[in-house]
Order: C-alpha cells, then structure tokens, then sequence
C-alpha cells in the first residue's frame, strides 16, 4: 500500500520532518542529516532481550487509552527484528495494513488514509509488522509513519525492540523528542546493559564529569536525548522475587545508572500462560497495573513540562 500525502491536513510536523537523504548530492555536497520530531510519541526500547518490550508497549497503550476515555492513542510495531504484535495481541485475522506495506516516496505519509486502515485493539489503533512477510520499511520511513501517526493521535506508543549499545543506532528510528522508555534487568548484568544503552542514548560518558552541565545543554540544544527524556522501568528477573539473591534494588540501579527507575514490573504467571497460548493479553495483575500508570503518569507530566520535578515517584 502507498499511503503518500494525497490530501492536505494539518502538518504542525512539517517545517521539521524532513526527507532522508544520505551521503552527498550529485555536485558532492553533503547531504543533511534527517530530523524527524513527534514529541507526543513514547518509544518503548529494552536494554535486555526477553523482557516483554511488546507487552510492556501495549499494555501502556492500552493503560493511557484507559484513563482518559477521549484520549486517541497509536500503537506501532517496529521491533525490526521481532514484529507480530497483532499475534501478540490475538489480532492476526483481523484485516488491517501492516507496517511492512507503508512507504513514503516522497517523505510524507498520509496519516489520514493510514488511520483508517488501521484495526482497534481494546480502543488502541495497532499498526503491526511481520518482518517474515515482506521487508520492512527504511527506518527513515518508518520514522515518518510515526509523525504521521502522531498528527492524528493524542499519543503514539512504538515498540522499539532492542536497543543498541553504540551511539546513533541506540534507537532503531531517527525520532528526535520522543519520550524513551527503557525496560531493564534488575540484576548486575541488566544493569550494565542499561549503563551502556543510556550512554548510547545520550553520548554522556559520565555524570561526573566536571563539564557534565555545559554537555547536557549542548545535547539539549541539538536534540539528542537526555536523561530527563528518558524513563527507566525495572524488570524482575523471571522466577525471581524482589528479595531473591541476585535482585537488584531500583534505588541501587538508579544510583548506579544516574536515572530515577520510575517503578518495576514482576513476571504475570496468568498473562504468561496466555501469550504463549496465543488467546491474547489479559489485564495486567493489580501490581503491574499500577507501574503501567506511573509511567503513564510519567508522559502526561513530561507533555506538561514537569516530569521530573514531581516529586518522588512510587516505586513497586
């Protein structure tokens, strides 16, 4: 499906989502790099693998649709290397287009004629992949669709998949202001992992560096991610308690990682049985549905500008 501009709707995006190019142009000039900006997306990524970085995503979906009734919420699956979220979610008979069929020749996507091929999971619009099917889209274009999305959406959750430990391909899409959510281990290994995927992130080496102020505002003037862009949410390792031998504490990960973890989220026994039998997500246990809301909370306090001077977060 080619889903390119075709009709004119309202593009507050426009004058800074531009089309991706790279290298240099015929005469040998270089070519500049692109910017994509969707401030009302929230980009779900995991410092680990197996953490539940798709369940984690439309579970927020689908906890931000709840709270507010008249609140339009996205969801889009562009794990490259995952995909199926509508099988995830027990939506694969449904007829609706996939990720895998939108291009964007000339670096716009409808997002109009997008929404409306778009199937309803549970009041969340989900724009699924199967990267087994066809090839995915370029990451510029997937980029792109999620701009689009978000003109038309109050919020649009991405699940990202993995993310990667060098700098410039942390994240898989060339999204600039979007809230990043990051899934981490809470053991020794999950938190290094995390160490080196925010240093990724955010191209800080240190947060004792004695030049620490002039970097992050150097990084904010740029555009690239910062810590207060960011939000760290704990995951119990599985079969683990949170007093198990090995288990980290979320204020020791966030002492040692310079990030306040907002809350952590523990193996659902019930929810597990039903992914793996293919019937769907079940609502979340009553301890996991209260971290979904402070991290929900989280991106309604960052639209507003607050995010982190709200006080202490409560913490699970």
């Amino acid at each position: 499906m080619n889903t390119h501009q075709s009709e004119q709707v309202a593009r507050p995006n426009a004058a800074v989502n531009v089309p991706y190019r790279a290298g240099a142009d015929s005469l040998g000039v270089p070519c500049p790099s692109p910017v994509y900006r969707a401030p009302n997306a929230a980009i779900v990524l995991s410092a680990s693998g197996g953490l539940g970085t798709s369940t984690f995503a439309a579970l927020l979906a689908q906890t931000l649709h709840g709270l507010h009734d008249d609140r339009d919420c996205a969801l889009v699956d562009a794990d490259l290397s995952g995909g199926g979220l509508d099988v995830l979610l027990g939506m694969e008979s449904e007829l609706g287009v996939l990720l895998n069929a939108v291009t964007a020749p000339l670096g716009e996507v409808d997002g109009v004629a997008l929404r409306r091929r778009l199937t309803a999971w549970d009041g969340v619009d989900v724009l699924s992949s199967r990267p087994w099917i066809s090839p995915m889209p370029q990451d510029w274009e997937i980029a792109v669709t999620v701009c689009a999305l978000a003109e038309m959406y109050d919020m649009v959750v991405v699940d990202a998949g993995r993310a990667g430990y060098s700098p410039g391909e942390a994240i898989p899409l060339p999204l600039k202001g979007s809230a990043m959510i990051l899934l981490i281990e809470l053991s020794v290994l999950g938190t290094a992992r995390a160490q080196a995927c925010i240093e990724a992130l955010t191209g800080r080496g240190g947060r004792r560096l004695s030049d620490y102020r002039a970097t992050l505002a150097n990084r904010t003037a740029s555009g690239t991610v910062t810590e207060d862009d960011i939000a760290l949410v704990g995951v119990l390792p599985p079969t683990a308690r949170a007093s198990a031998r090995g288990v980290i504490g979320v204020d020791e990960a966030a002492e040692y990682l310079g990030i306040d973890v907002l809350c952590s989220i523990q193996s659902d026994a019930r929810l597990c049985a039903a992914i793996l039998e293919g019937t769907g997500l079940l609502k979340p246990n009553r301890t996991n549905a209260k971290a979904l809301r402070t991290v929900a909370s989280w991106l309604d306090a960052r639209r507003a500008g607050s995010a982190r001077t709200m006080g202490n977060w409560e913490r699970r």
